[in-house]
């Protein structure tokens, strides 16, 4: 169905997409003639894979070879490191991703096969030694991909065997993950562990208790794992070995040990710069890597006051205790740190109940906002250097109105809101 005039208005007065200099037009302004049209052909490339196949996989094989031969060569653009990040940012283009294999582009019968030449190609099999630098150069290396790739933000630091599930060992004995029983083996060099965060929209997860919210927490999840897909890929393409840490054991003590921030009283991470609104995920990896150092940005002190994410929980879950216990409230819950322990059968019961992911304690946390106002950058300064003014600062926080939002007009707002990209300003605190 076509729009109408009156449709095409609308949106134009609802959304200026371009700046004054540029008008609107009736037509396009290339020149055409429906007398002269043709049906559009099969792209080259395209026709090489299907018709062609024998000779793409050739050219395929010759064009390996000219890009090794760059890098011995020692051609600008051409590192080893320039092809691993090529091929990571190419993670969801071509070939095969994610445990099942599915193909994410395959529209033909037979085409896998030729696309698979355009898998990963690690240095050691186009005959290239592994890249190599200082740990230093190599953290921050990694750290530039991971921006690229789609985190904001990553945490490095060496794997705490006490942090790993229970049934998780680690072994020198082993050069891969081994399982024996109900067992997994993980092999000892794989020690580094980059932490990954994925940042869920605000102005979504602030409609928390909704399906927008919980688009919103869906989307820092998403985020997380396209990116730690991407970054594995690139580690690989260094040619060391990666693997997805995540059903190893939990994120948030490596994370935490690796500077991108502290407990707080919801039994979650909070970043500085992103608050609550983060998702976490880790890569074990036997690249040699520089190590961060924990942070201390005042929350411990803060969330003795400021109790937000508990009086906000619908399921009232989560601890209003004044502060944290060794105890922990139930055997899901790992003991030997001092927290506030939440009920998450209450909380897992609420979500599965509503058929949705809650994420409100992560939400309404002070920190989680991303205004870029002096006001809030004066707030944050003073929940970290003076904490115990917290519940001041929350209450200045529902005064102007900086809470979850639950109204049906504001709720639909949102579908009116000019968001960046995905709806995070990864830039900010940069």
């Amino acid at each position: 169905m076509r729009n109408t005039n009156m449709d095409i208005e609308y949106r134009q007065r609802k959304k200026r997409r371009y700046p004054w200099w540029v008008k609107t037009v009736d037509q396009i302004t290339t020149e055409t003639d429906e007398a002269r049209l043709s049906k559009p052909q099969m792209n080259f490339l395209m026709h090489r894979l299907l018709v062609e196949g024998e000779k793409a996989k050739a050219a395929i094989e010759q064009s390996k070879e000219f890009v090794a031969g760059k890098v011995r060569d020692k051609v600008p653009g051409y590192s080893v490191r320039d092809l691993a990040l090529h091929y990571a940012a190419n993670t969801y283009q071509t070939g095969t991703i994610g445990s099942l294999g599915d193909p994410v582009f395959n529209p033909f019968p037979g085409i896998q096969e030729i696309q698979n030449t355009w898998k990963l190609h690690p240095p050691q099999s186009l005959g290239l030694p592994a890249w190599e630098a200082s740990p230093q150069e190599a953290a921050q290396t990694v750290e530039k991909a991971a921006v690229q790739l789609g985190s904001p933000m990553i945490g490095i630091t060496t794997i705490n065997p006490d942090w790993l599930s229970a049934g998780v060992e680690i072994s020198p004995d082993v050069d891969e993950v081994t399982v024996d029983g109900m067992t997994r083996i993980l092999p000892e060099r794989l020690k580094y562990v980059i932490s990954v965060i994925g940042v869920c929209p605000p102005a979504l997860t602030l409609r928390s208790q909704t399906q927008l919210g919980a688009a919103g927490d869906r989307a820092g999840y998403e985020a997380f794992g396209m990116a730690t897909t991407r970054l594995l890929r690139f580690i690989k393409g260094l040619g060391y070995t990666a693997i997805d840490g995540i059903s190893f054991g939990p994120q948030i003590p490596h994370a935490i040990a690796s500077g991108l921030g502290e407990l707080g009283r919801m039994n979650r991470m909070i970043n500085p710069i992103f608050g609550g609104n983060v998702r976490l995920g880790c890569i074990f990896t036997d690249l040699p890597l520089a190590i961060d150092k924990p942070i201390d940005f005042g929350l411990q002190r803060f969330c003795v006051g400021c109790k937000k994410c508990a009086t906000e929980c619908p399921p009232q879950a989560l601890s209003l205790e004044d502060h944290p216990v060794w105890e922990p409230f139930n055997e899901w819950q790992a003991g030997g740190k001092k927290a506030y322990f939440e009920d998450n059968r209450s909380c897992g019961d609420f979500q599965l109940g509503k058929d949705m992911y809650c994420s409100t304690c992560l939400s309404v946390c002070p920190w989680s906002k991303q205004d870029k106002t002096v006001l809030h950058e004066l707030a944050h300064i003073m929940g970290a250097k003076l904490p115990f003014l917290s519940s001041l600062l929350t209450k200045m926080d529902d005064l102007f109105g900086y809470g979850r939002i639950s109204e049906a007009k504001k709720l639909e707002e949102w579908w009116d809101l000019d968001n960046p990209v995905r709806g995070v300003d990864s830039s900010q605190g940069r």
